[in-house]
């Protein structure tokens, strides 16, 4: 039986990781006595919800197989089989693009944070009957519009997190 995984895009989660790094780092530095009980809480306010977000990207997966399609995330997972699915919907939000699949259990979200997109939309659009498919998820075979605006603001709050770290690290350092 042939099984595909897809994953979110490395384009997404390598400046998501350096953040999270240098969150912690940031973190760690306003544990030291000179660090203000402000610093502390803004970076844990930060660092808290960006791990998570992290982790849960990272382990986030969509399998489909001759069976049915596999959503996980970090602590939950949903399955459904493709007779169970009702509907395939698209919305298309600037360059990003978010496939609902509507089933008898729930509705399903995947977006092209994917890897392979355009592969997974042809895997589900050929194995759904094409009545239960909106001709705009239809249109989207082969074809995915690149959205990078999530990744240029994860590297650009990268390089603004490096120049705080610089700056605090600084008096240690000299």
């Amino acid at each position: 039986m042939l099984q595909r995984s897809y994953t979110i895009k490395k384009a997404f989660l390598v400046p998501l990781g350096i953040d999270t790094f240098l969150l912690f780092c940031l973190l760690v530095i306003s544990l030291l006595p000179q660090g203000t009980a402000m610093e502390r809480l803004v970076f844990t306010i930060f660092f808290l919800p960006t791990l998570y977000l992290f982790v849960e990207s990272l382990l986030r997966r969509v399998t489909v197989d001759e069976a049915g399609i596999t959503i996980r995330k970090l602590w939950r997972e949903k399955a459904a089989s493709w007779g169970e699915i009702t509907h395939v919907g698209c919305l298309n939000l600037h360059k990003k693009i978010y496939i609902l699949l509507t089933t008898v259990k729930g509705f399903f979200i995947v977006s092209n944070a994917y890897n392979g997109f355009p592969a997974l939309v042809e895997e589900i659009v050929g194995r759904v009957d094409m009545e239960k498919v909106e001709e705009e998820v239809r249109l989207l075979r082969g074809r995915s519009p690149v959205g990078i605006t999530y990744v240029v603001l994860t590297w650009v709050a990268a390089a603004l997190m490096l120049g705080i770290f610089l700056t605090k690290a600084v008096p240690f350092l000299g």
